[in-house]
């Protein structure tokens, strides 16, 4: 969750901007003893006036169901509300109904409120569940089941159109609630990039940023651009952003950059980058409830009301399209290994002079910007007086304007095995620069070591030790067990061997038919196929998390809750996109898993998501902690599933 304490923009006159020193939500300013004497003393007075909740007029209990917005884009967002009115004890969450074939689920909330006006207490609950569109076209949301107090309620369905006509501006998810007054243009994401036509491996700054004119209290990044075809690298994503205010199209706005990356293109071609989806908690003033401030104090407590509420809104970024092109053919040297951007190039060794079979480090240093972290070890024609063993890489690189710059060095052990004055030849490397579409080839200064000593040492050239001799057949072992006999008139029929030559067959034939008809029930039978193959993906999902522990600590734990989700989904037959935790803690319950295992495994996915949405630098548990959990949360998942 971050912290962004955007105030609107007053009405004629434009106060200036704020930015909160913590992350306290509390939005009354410091004022006069005075002042703030006079409010408690009003406040107490129309609370000793007003009817108490017994005298109240009873309220009618109902539930309705919302979209956020009646028409969106395929591949944007909406949110289904749920909101029950006349209480907020809700037996259980509402029954959804399917929507797999046109939208997937992402994630879920709640929000209560509570109002005062004319002498009647007025008291709800909404929940709001979020999903992202997938195809085109106008379908009907069917009825929502609501439970309270025993009795089921359910909503009117409500239309939702698909369609591929391009969001408002700005915003590609339109998702603010129709009753708050919150517009597409109040509030939305906009993706700022560099370039859309870029070299492979180029680096591309892509800037997220939030426009608002009405007050954001916070916001919580929700999903993260799929960027495929893409090395990421986060640049920034402060936790307290910077605003600034500007003017768009006539219109004022407080601005923040929420998350800036640099992207190289992996391949060629046209890449697109998928969007970026916030959830902001806005601040907006309750035209129905009862706000004895809003006109006679309302300078005392700013532009909010007493009976303000905090209303979630959904809002995205549009994908954004990037034109790829592969470095030019023309002119390109042997020594470019796909590096675009700027290099430089140095060699050492930490001794010059050394006596035969002493170890050297020769170390060479790539200076530059770029993706860095993807170049490899040059080509070195080392002498054959060298025995040679593998380099140690270390980074020093860090995030510098829209790209990554810095070093990338390589650590060489060599040992000598003959005397002489030895000379390394020149590191040579090139690299494209896009600025001026040219290649560029830099080397480094030879390097010359004088060996002396005898040459005769504990290993040749190659490396392998002289003195060392295979001594495995010079002393065999003296059995001391003594032999056993068998006669060798036995019958061929009383042999063992006779009968597993006998049987060989028929076994045959029946592993064969026991693999068709396993083969056939799981092209036949989904659930079965499912539960079978649930492990193994489960498995594979892991070793994919375990590939990126050393990267993207972000796609490291989407990964591993992936693994989870994905195991009890297909378990429980139920479907991953739409898997709702109370759901599926009830069926595996159910189906024999233990309390404790359920809340070790919520307790994980939990984290999984704080450590998602975690800013960068925070502190995280190690990876391969997260990996050893997650394994063994499976196995016991597996086990209990299987009674």
């Amino acid at each position: 969750m971050y912290t962004l304490h955007l105030e609107p923009l007053a009405q004629g006159g434009r106060r200036p901007m704020r930015q909160a020193p913590s992350p306290c939500r509390a939005r009354i300013h410091r004022r006069s003893v005075g002042a703030r004497g006079l409010f408690c003393a009003l406040l107490g007075a129309v609370l000793a006036l007003a009817p108490s909740p017994g005298t109240a007029h009873s309220q009618e209990i109902a539930a309705r169901a919302f979209l956020s917005a009646p028409q969106v884009g395929v591949g944007r967002q909406f949110v289904l509300n749920v909101e029950v009115t006349g209480t907020q004890q809700v037996d259980e969450e509402p029954t959804l109904p399917d929507v797999a074939n046109f939208a997937s689920f992402l994630s879920s909330g709640t929000s209560s409120s509570f109002q005062m006006a004319g002498g009647r207490t007025t008291v709800s609950v909404t929940y709001q569940y979020r999903y992202q569109a997938l195809a085109e076209g106008t379908f009907e949301i069917g009825p929502v089941s609501v439970t309270v107090g025993g009795e089921t309620l359910q909503t009117e369905p409500v239309t939702l159109t698909i369609s591929d006509a391009p969001p408002p501006p700005g915003n590609a998810s339109g998702a603010a609630d129709p009753s708050g007054g919150v517009t597409p243009e109040d509030l939305f994401v906009e993706t700022s990039v560099s370039k859309t036509r870029a070299y492979e491996n180029e680096p591309v700054t892509v800037e997220y940023q939030i426009f608002t004119r009405v007050d954001v209290d916070t916001y919580s990044i929700t999903a993260l651009p799929q960027a495929t075809g893409f090395w990421t690298e986060v640049l920034t994503q402060p936790e307290s952003p910077q605003v600034e205010r500007v003017v768009r199209d006539g219109s004022e706005y407080l601005k923040a950059t929420i998350r800036r990356v640099a992207l190289f293109p992996t391949g060629t071609g046209e890449r697109t980058l998928d969007a970026l989806s916030i959830e902001a908690q806005v601040r907006v003033p309750d035209q129905r409830g009862f706000d004895p401030f809003g006109d006679p104090l309302g300078g005392i407590l700013g532009r909010r009301g007493l009976f303000d509420r905090r209303m979630p809104v959904v809002v995205a970024s549009r994908p954004v399209t990037i034109e790829v092109l592969p470095t030019p053919a023309e002119g390109r040297p042997n020594s470019f290994s796909g590096h675009v951007g700027t290099l430089s190039v140095s060699a050492s060794a930490d001794r010059t002079d050394v006596q035969t079979n002493e170890a050297v480090t020769f170390s060479v240093d790539l200076r530059g910007t770029g993706n860095l972290r993807t170049l490899t070890p040059p080509e070195i024609g080392f002498p054959v007086e060298f025995e040679t063993f593998p380099p140690e890489t270390r980074d020093e690189i860090a995030a510098g304007g829209g790209s990554l710059e810095g070093t990338r060095g390589y650590d060489y052990v060599l040992i000598p095995r003959a005397p002489g004055r030895v000379t390394i030849p020149p590191v040579e490397l090139s690299y494209f620069d896009p600025a001026n579409t040219r290649y560029v080839t830099v080397q480094s200064e030879p390097v010359e070591i004088s060996v002396t000593g005898d040459g005769t040492g504990a290993g040749g050239a190659g490396g392998v030790p002289s003195a060392v001799e295979s001594i495995r057949d010079e002393i065999r072992f003296i059995h001391i067990d003594a032999p056993t006999f068998r006669r060798k008139d036995v019958p061929l029929y009383a042999t063992a061997g006779f009968w597993v030559v006998l049987l060989l067959p028929l076994a045959a034939l029946g592993g064969a038919a026991a693999v068709r008809r396993h083969r056939d029930r799981i092209e036949g039978d989904v659930a079965y196929a499912r539960v079978r193959r649930a492990g193994r993906m489960a498995r594979k999902r892991l070793a994919r998390a375990r590939s990126l522990a050393s990267g993207d600590p972000r796609a490291f734990h989407a990964e591993v809750a992936g693994a989870l989700e994905g195991l009890l989904a297909d378990k429980l037959n139920v479907a991953e996109a739409g898997l709702v935790r109370e759901e599926a803690g009830r069926l595996a319950a159910e189906r024999g898993v233990s309390q404790k295992t359920l809340e070790r495994l919520f307790e994980c996915l939990d984290e999984c998501d704080r450590e998602r949405f975690a800013p960068q630098g925070a502190e995280r548990e190690a990876p391969e902690r997260v990996l050893e959990r997650a394994a063994a949360l499976m196995n016991d998942l597996v086990k209990e599933l299987a009674k």
